[in-house]
């Protein structure tokens, strides 16, 4: 299985990463949007741990950039690009987090809470024996996931933008590497990473998007991060996807990019 697509021409200057984890694909119609301007090296994570993870994108990266990248980071994404940046600084010249989930444990239950919210009572006890599937680590089977994604996407959007889509999500992915994503953000590891960033770090989130805008605002602030931050209006989870938001979010991101 290949680990990365190529969107545009030399030089390639952004590198994008999906979320999930394993929603492989989920980001070609965004990277092949943003290389009508910028090259983009679509990364695909196959590893199954997160430091095999930041192995392989180092390899990507300097096999197909003779500089350093900007790197977009959506959901999960923007996590393992804060991990990355941490690590290896010198090949990430801008971090921008679109659509992170938030950096500490405690703001978990609002991202649930606000999905249920906006679910009637057939979806909430159809979600509730989903995510029960989930976090007791059961293996759901394709179509019950395909219920959990189908569910998730309509209460993280606003109003969507039905799109083509290449994505091809790897279930096994996502309990290996989220488990361990999830434990790193309740030890706080998160944290610690984030705070040995020195590059420009800007913050793209929809005010509608069920994950807390303010469990990525405020920890950057209470560890003295400069950063920048778009709060887009009328945008849930996915900002390419929407129909009130995409054109400013392209707008402002080709600017952050230049």
């Amino acid at each position: 299985m290949d680990n990365l697509r190529l969107h545009g021409k030399k030089p390639y200057k952004v590198v994008t990463l999906h979320g999930g984890p394993g929603a492989l694909g989920e980001l070609y119609h965004l990277s092949d949007k943003i290389a009508k301007k910028f090259g983009v090296i679509e990364f695909l994570q196959i590893k199954e741990n997160i430091s095999d993870l930041i192995k392989d994108l180092k390899e990507v990266i300097i096999n197909n950039s003779d500089k350093s990248v900007s790197v977009l980071g959506f959901s999960w994404g923007a996590w393992l690009g804060i991990f990355f940046t941490a690590k290896y600084p010198k090949l990430v010249n801008k971090l921008i987090l679109v659509s992170s989930g938030p950096f500490k444990e405690k703001y978990r239950k609002e991202i649930i809470n606000k999905r249920i919210s906006r679910m009637n009572n057939h979806t909430k006890n159809k979600f509730y024996r989903l995510i029960e599937g989930l976090e007791s680590n059961k293996s759901l089977d394709k179509r019950e996931f395909n219920e959990f994604i189908e569910i998730i996407n309509k209460v993280d959007s606003y109003k969507i933008i039905r799109a083509d889509n290449e994505l091809d999500f790897h279930y096994d992915l996502y309990q290996k590497i989220w488990l361990e994503a999830a434990q790193l953000r309740k030890n706080n590891k998160l944290i610690e990473e984030l705070k040995k960033i020195k590059c420009p770090i800007k913050v793209i989130h929809g005010k509608y998007d069920p994950h807390p805008t303010r469990g990525v605002i405020e920890p950057l602030k209470e560890i003295k991060k400069d950063f920048d931050c778009l709060l887009l209006k009328k945008c849930g989870h996915s900002p390419w996807q929407e129909k009130y938001a995409r054109d400013i979010f392209f707008k402002k991101l080709f600017e952050m990019i230049k």
